[in-house]
C-alpha cells in the first residue's frame, strides 16, 4: 500500500510505520491495556499486515448479520472520501469513541492513517470521555451525543464536526441540536459500504430534509421499494439493501423503514418508522412502534417508552398528542412503559430483544 514514508499520528505523537507497529505490539502487551485500546492496536496490526482483507460484522441491513470480509482498498477510498468531503487535513485531531467490534470503529482508524490524521480514543461509553483539546472529527451514535448535550455540552462544543449514524434522531436530539455551534451531519450506510454513502446536515444554515449520496454513490429502489446502492470505486455494484426509501429526482433521498419492521394490523400494513415520525418530540424519553400477536388483528400496534423524568404520570396528554397527529387506524392499541430498552453494542435500541424480554416477563 506504499505507506513506507508516511506519518502516523496517535495520541498527539507522531510515528513511521515501523515505529507506529512496534508501538502496538509493546502496547499490546501491558497489563493495564483495557480491551478495547487492544483491539484497537490489533486492527493497526492487522491494517498493515500483507492480507488484502479485514474481516467485519454487518449489522442487517442487507440480511441476517453475517461475518464478510471487506478490501483494504476499498475500505481506503472510503476514508479517503471522507476526508476529502470534511475537509480534514494532516494532523487535524479526530476522535473514536465507538466500538472497534464495528464498521464505524474500524473506518475511523482507516481515516486517520490514510490522511495522517491524528487519532485520539475514548473508551465506548453512553457518555465518552471527550480530550480537553478542540477535535476536528468525530462519529457517534444518538444516545452518546443525547447524553454530552444533556450533561457536558462543552464538550460537545469542543467538536467542530460530528456525524451521526446508527439510529434514529428524535425530534427532542434535532431541537438540541439547532442549538449548538458544532456542525453535524446524520449518516446513512453499512458494513457492506464501508460505513456512510450519504449525509445530510442535521443544522446550520444548510440543513437538509434528505440524504445526498456522496460522490460516486448513485442509488435507485427495487420492486419492493427498498434502496439499492451503486458505489464502484468502494467495491458495491447493485447492493440490495432491506431499507425502504423515497428517492427524489436529484438522487437524495428518505429512509421510510426498514421492510421486514413493516407491521400488518387488520389486513393493513403500518410502516413503523413513518408513525414515529409524526410522534416526534411527544416525549423526551426514547420510544418506538411495535406490535404483539393479537387473535383478532394478527398484530397490534402498542408504543412502547422508556420510563425515566415520571412520564407514566403524563399518559392521558401522550394519548391526546396521539389523537392530534395520528390516523385513526394507526393508533396503538396501548402505552406500553419499560424500565429500560434492551439496545445493541453500538447503543441502537434493539426492538426485537425489547419486546421479547417484556413478553417474558408475563411468563416468569
Amino acid at each position: 500500500m506504499n505507506n513506507r514514508e508516511a506519518t502516523y499520528y496517535l495520541s498527539g505523537k507522531a510515528y513511521t510505520k515501523g515505529r507506529l507497529l512496534q508501538f502496538c505490539h509493546v502496547k499490546m502487551r501491558e497489563k493495564h491495556v483495557n480491551a478495547f485500546e487492544k483491539e484497537l492496536l490489533a486492527f493497526i496490526i492487522d491494517w498493515f499486515s500483507p492480507s488484502q482483507f479485514i474481516n467485519a460484522q454487518t449489522s442487517g441491513s442487507t440480511g441476517k448479520p453475517k461475518e464478510i470480509q471487506l478490501l483494504k482498498k476499498y475500505m481506503m477510498a472510503s476514508a479517503v472520501t471522507t476526508n476529502s468531503f470534511f475537509n480534514l487535513k494532516k494532523k487535524d485531531k479526530i476522535l473514536l469513541c465507538l466500538p472497534m467490534s464495528f464498521i464505524a470503529g474500524k473506518m475511523m482508524v482507516v481515516r486517520a492513517l490514510a490522511g495522517s490524521l491524528d487519532l485520539y480514543f475514548s473508551e465506548p461509553s453512553s457518555k465518552p470521555v471527550i480530550i480537553d483539546e478542540q477535535i476536528k472529527f468525530t462519529a457517534m451514535v444518538p444516545l452518546q451525543v443525547s447524553s454530552l448535550l444533556n450533561e457536558n455540552i462543552d464538550a460537545i462544543e469542543n467538536i467542530e464536526k460530528l456525524i451521526i449514524g446508527g439510529a434514529f434522531i428524535s425530534g427532542l436530539l434535532f431541537g438540541q441540536l439547532q442549538q449548538i455551534k458544532t456542525q453535524v451531519w446524520q449518516t446513512y450506510g453499512m458494513t457492506e459500504t464501508m460505513t456512510h454513502i450519504a449525509i445530510r446536515k442535521l443544522n446550520g444554515a444548510k440543513r437538509q430534509n434528505r440524504y445526498q449520496p456522496l460522490p460516486g454513490v448513485s442509488v435507485k429502489l427495487d420492486q419492493r421499494g427498498c434502496l439499492v446502492v451503486k458505489a464502484k470505486h468502494l467495491g458495491v455494484d447493485e447492493l440490495v439493501t432491506n431499507d425502504l426509501a423515497d428517492i427524489e429526482k436529484n438522487g437524495t433521498f428518505q429512509i421510510l423503514g426498514r421492510v421486514d419492521d413493516v407491521i400488518v394490523s387488520g389486513g393493513l400494513k403500518f410502516n413503523p418508522v413513518e408513525i414515529e415520525n409524526k410522534l416526534s418530540g411527544i416525549v423526551s424519553n426514547d420510544f418506538f412502534i411495535g406490535s404483539l400477536d393479537d387473535h383478532e388483528l394478527g398484530q397490534k400496534l402498542l408504543l412502547f417508552i422508556e420510563k425515566g423524568g415520571q412520564v407514566e404520570r403524563r399518559i392521558f396528554d401522550i394519548w391526546s398528542q396521539l389523537e392530534e397527529r395520528l390516523e385513526r387506524l394507526e393508533m396503538p392499541k396501548e402505552i406500553i412503559f419499560i424500565g429500560s430498552f434492551a439496545r445493541t453494542a453500538a447503543g441502537k435500541t434493539d426492538r426485537i430483544s425489547t419486546i421479547k424480554e417484556y413478553k417474558n416477563s408475563f411468563n416468569q
